[in-house]
Formats: C-alpha cells, sequence, structure tokens
C-alpha cells in the first residue's frame, strides 16, 4: 500500500508542477517575458527592499548562475535594478535586487494571473481543507529535503 502511496505521490505532484509550468509557459510570452522570470517578478513585489540572486535561485529552486544571467535580461528590459552596496564595485550574488517601476506594474500583473490561477484550483476546496493540505505538504516538504539531504541514512534504513 505504501508504494501506491508513494507513486500517487510522485504523479501528482509532478502533475502540478507540469500545469504550473504550463501557466507560466503560456502567460510569460503575453507578457513579453520568460516563464522562469515569472515566479520572481511576483516574489520581488512581496519584497519592496529587494532580494539577493542567491536568495531568488534559492527560492526557485534554480541554480544561481542561471538567475545572475536571467536577471540581466530583466535589468536590460528596465524591470528591475541591481543595487550594489556594502562597498562592492560589482554585482554578485548578494547584491540587491530591486523592482523598478515598469517591474512592479508587471508584477501587479502576474499576481492577476496567479491569484485567477488560485481561485481555479480551489474550487470546491474549503478553507479547513486547504489550511490542512498546505501544513501537511510543508512537513513532507521538509522531510524529502531530508532524504535527498541524506540518501545515505536511507539506504542503510533499506538494509
Amino acid at each position: 500500500m505504501e508504494s501506491e502511496r508513494f507513486n500517487q505521490f510522485v504523479q501528482l505532484i509532478e502533475s502540478v508542477h507540469k500545469s504550473v509550468n504550463k501557466i507560466k509557459l503560456s502567460i510569460a510570452p503575453t507578457l513579453g517575458v520568460k516563464s522562469v522570470h515569472v515566479f520572481w517578478l511576483y516574489e520581488l513585489l512581496s519584497h519592496p527592499d529587494g532580494l539577493t540572486a542567491a536568495t531568488l535561485a534559492s527560492k526557485s529552486k534554480i541554480d544561481r548562475s542561471l538567475v545572475s544571467r536571467e536577471v540581466e535580461e530583466l535589468r536590460a528590459h528596465g524591470y528591475i535594478e541591481v543595487a550594489i552596496g556594502g562597498g562592492e564595485k560589482r554585482k554578485n550574488y548578494n547584491s540587491r535586487i530591486r523592482l523598478t517601476e515598469k517591474g512592479e506594474e508587471l508584477a501587479r500583473t502576474i499576481t492577476e494571473y496567479a491569484m485567477a490561477a488560485q481561485s481555479a484550483a480551489d474550487a470546491g476546496v474549503s478553507e479547513e481543507e486547504l489550511e490542512s493540505f498546505y501544513m501537511t505538504l510543508q512537513k513532507l516538504s521538509a522531510n524529502l529535503s531530508q532524504v535527498a539531504e541524506q540518501p545515505k541514512e536511507l539506504k542503510q534504513e533499506v538494509v
């Protein structure tokens, strides 16, 4: 029974991930950005003081070098600014990335899409069910992150 549950869990998580990516891929071109930019702009809107490339990479589970390359494209289009501070002479992974006015406007549009998608996804699900689901999903995510960090221990348990 547990293997059936694990298989179902993996399939459902992958299905959700694919659906979210499909949504991002469908709206990004209409907004003039890449799908990878959508989450970052959305995330930066809720952090007016900015985030670092390292933080964006961590939050989106994407390599820092990709974030740095793609952030430059967002800067070139006028959506973000990269603040160099603390006596630094060049941008690095710890430079603060902030939305410009143009970026804030785009991020608000992304938020409207996100809220519409969330409302559609939440249809027929009670607030209590959602609260329980997210608490459970957070625990599962934390547990699986630990397993992923310690795969040798997992192998020892099997043997």
